[in-house]
Parts: C-alpha cells; structure tokens; sequence
C-alpha cells in the first residue's frame, strides 16, 4: 500500500505522535518503533482478552501521568489494527472493500492479540477473494472484496500458510497456476517487492498447472467430439460453430480451465441454436464442477470436505 500519504512518521530520534491516532482525553499510551499513540485502555480492554491480561500489571508513567506500554508490532500496522477497533467506519466486513495490505496486518495483529471480531473479518475478506466453493468463484468478480492487483495471489500466499488457512489454498495455487512458467520459477514484481515461492509451493504450482493444461486440451477435443442436440434446429451449422470455438480456445494460452470454458462458451451463445447452446451450457456447468472438486487433489491437499471444516472451525475462532 502507499504509505506517502499515512498520517504517521518515522525518526530515528525521538517518538512522533501518529495524529489519526492521538486523543487528547485518552488514557493510555502505546508505543511502538518511534510512534506513539494515545488510546482508551478501556475499549482495548473490552476487545482484546490479551490487552485486559496485559493491563492488570502497572504500567510506567513515561509520559507525564499516563501509563505507556511499548508494544513490538510495526508503525503501520498497528495503526491500522487501532483505527479498525476504534473506528468501526476504517474495517468493515464484506462486502465493503479494504486492501490486501490491511488485511493482513489486521489478520496478524487480530490473532496476536486476540481480537476475534477482527480475525473474523479479515478471514471473511480472504474467503470472497480465495472462496471455497464454485459458486462463489464464479461470483468473485463481483463479490471479491479485496480489489485485484497485479500479482497478489504471490502476495497473499505467505499470508494463507502462514496462519494456516488451507481452506483458501485451492484457489490461491489455481491463480498461481494462471502465470507462465518463468513467473512461477523465478517470481514477480508486486508493488515494490519481488515475491518468490518457497520450493514446496513452485513444485505445487507447477505440476498442478501441468494438469490444468492437460483438463483444458481435454475439454477443448471433448467439445470437438460433441455432436448436435437432438432437438438441433441447423446441425450443421452447430457443428461448423463448434469447430469455430475450437479453433478460438486453442489461442487461449493461460492455464485457467474454469474461466476458460466460461469466457468461451458465451461467445457461442449467438452462434448455437438455442437447444445446442443450452446442452453447452448444462456440460461446461458439469466439467467445471468436475474440476472444482478435483483442486485439492491436484495440489496435494486434504479433500473439500476436511478443508470446509477447517474454514467453519477458523470462522468460529476455533
């Protein structure tokens, strides 16, 4: 995220007050790198059993009669842990949009100090973005909550193993698979940072892409093998569309069999009478789901039914 415009400032000499962040009434001092914050213990207290435990000890008074506590976190991301606790405006769960950035120092912060309304919605921000069912990837370009940027499923992969939410795997190796070979060995450019894949994952992605290359060549010959409805008001002309699309979805040179078949089909829906175009509709609807249901295989994961599980247990706080 551009951080040129964020109402903190960094020094290497003494603390500098983060504005946003600062209330003149408030009884609580936080500090953290060479920032402070002035706060209200008691809605920290309310919301954070870590913070209740922690300020049962006395605090010292390094600012005039106000206790401080020096916390360890980052400037940035502490600022926008606070403002999503205290302003209920800043991190509003879906569908509400927030940044990738944000959710992932809210996820950090949220679970470092036990904050679980926040954990919640950040959790919920991954799942519109990485669902885990088909119907809601189909809807993700509407319903996604967190805006595409370039190159972010690199991004937020680290973040998905590192709080282990596998549930989100499936769909965050098939974007990845969606790069070409060379972005997938040796990285890409996101924001200002070069993102690389541990070993384990560029194996993973790579093979997984390898067999979403070979479902979709298979898709496109099944298609070709495909003969007219038998209700068919002009086979042949269906058939020569058909060959049509064929030749269209040979051109189609990214990994990415479930968008694949739906950006393709739709182009057939003028070409095709209308019994063939249904019966197109009815199979591309019965391969994906097809496909769907064989990713956590693909990518070596436990199958949907124990991933499902892990998802309710995490949004349950569990």
């Amino acid at each position: 995220m551009d951080t040129s415009s964020t109402p903190f400032t960094t020094s290497t000499k003494s603390p500098q007050i983060v504005s946003d962040l600062w209330f003149s009434d408030g009884n609580l001092i936080l500090e953290t790198e060479n920032s402070l914050f002035k706060v209200y213990s008691g809605l920290l207290v309310r919301k954070s059993s870590v913070f209740r435990d922690m300020f049962t000890f006395p605090q010292p008074n390094d600012h005039k009669d106000v206790p401080t506590v020096r916390l360890y976190d980052s400037t940035e991301e502490l600022t926008w842990f606070l403002k999503a606790i205290l302003d209920p405006e800043f991190f509003e769960p879906p569908p509400s949009t927030t940044d990738l950035s944000i959710v992932g120092a809210i996820l950090r912060l949220s679970s470092k100090y036990d904050v679980q309304f926040l954990r919640r919605r950040a959790l919920l921000h991954v799942q519109t973005t990485y669902p885990s069912t088909l119907r809601a990837w189909k809807r993700r370009d509407t319903h996604r909550s967190i805006p595409p940027i370039d190159n972010s499923p690199f991004a937020i992969l680290p973040l998905v193993r590192e709080f282990e939410l596998d549930w989100a795997l499936p769909a965050v190796l098939y974007c990845l698979c969606s790069y070409n070979v060379s972005q997938i060995i040796d990285g890409v450019t996101f924001r200002t940072r070069h993102l690389t894949l541990n070993e384990d994952d560029k194996r993973k992605v790579l093979v997984g892409r390898a067999e979403l290359v070979h479902l979709q060549t298979n898709l496109s010959f099944r298609c070709l093998r495909s003969t007219p409805h038998t209700d068919c008001s002009s086979p042949a002309d269906c058939v020569e569309q058909l060959r049509k699309w064929l030749n269209h979805a040979s051109s189609w040179n990214i990994a990415d069999p479930l968008d694949y078949l739906d950006e393709n089909w739709d182009a057939l829906e003028g070409d095709l009478c209308l019994a063939c175009f249904t019966q197109s509709k009815l199979d591309t609807e019965a391969t994906q789901r097809e496909i769907w249901a064989k990713l956590p295989l693909i990518f070596e994961l436990p199958s949907w039914s124990e991933l499902k599980d892990l998802e309710e247990k995490a949004m349950d706080g569990m």
